[in-house]
């Protein structure tokens, strides 16, 4: 197998950060082998950043079902992953982290790098459980319509 290129093991995470042009097929792919690594590796914690891969618009609900579902089987609920999302990712993937959740992946969207990297170091016993309109860290940033999104923090 390919060596899996932007992947780093840190002290108490990983980071996966893919950059280039890629199908969403080819993104999804990556992303699957950065987490099956993480669940493999015993690496209990994910930052994954998607930013870098541009070219693609976010799937249809049922493409987005089937990329929730693989991404939580792959993970076996072993693996918490914090995804640094362009704009358009955190407008259309609302479905996908809730099919994710509910078969027990315990993941969260972010447009901050630095966010996502404080809500993963969050101990999991230390979180109260989540509805799901806190799914999401849309921070003070305006979506596609112009409308602004605040921070629940």
């Amino acid at each position: 197998m390919k060596r899996l290129e932007h992947f780093e093991e840190k002290a108490d995470h990983a980071t996966f950060c893919p950059v280039g042009q890629a199908s969403l097929a080819e993104g999804i792919e990556l992303i699957s082998r950065a987490v099956l690594r993480c669940r493999k590796q015993k690496i209990e914690k994910l930052l994954l950043d998607s930013t870098g891969l541009p070219g693609f618009h976010p799937p249809g609900m049922p493409e987005q079902y089937r990329i929730a579902e693989r991404i939580a089987a792959i993970a076996k609920s072993s693996v918490k992953i914090a995804h640094v999302a362009s704009p358009e990712w955190m407008h259309y993937a609302k479905f996908s982290l809730m099919v994710a959740k509910n078969r027990g992946l315990d993941a969260k969207h972010f447009r901050s790098k630095t966010r996502a990297l404080n809500w993963l170091l969050v101990p999991s016993k230390n979180r109260t459980k989540r509805k799901a309109s806190e799914l999401f860290d849309l921070g003070e940033e305006k979506n596609r319509t112009g409308k602004l999104y605040r921070s629940e923090a």
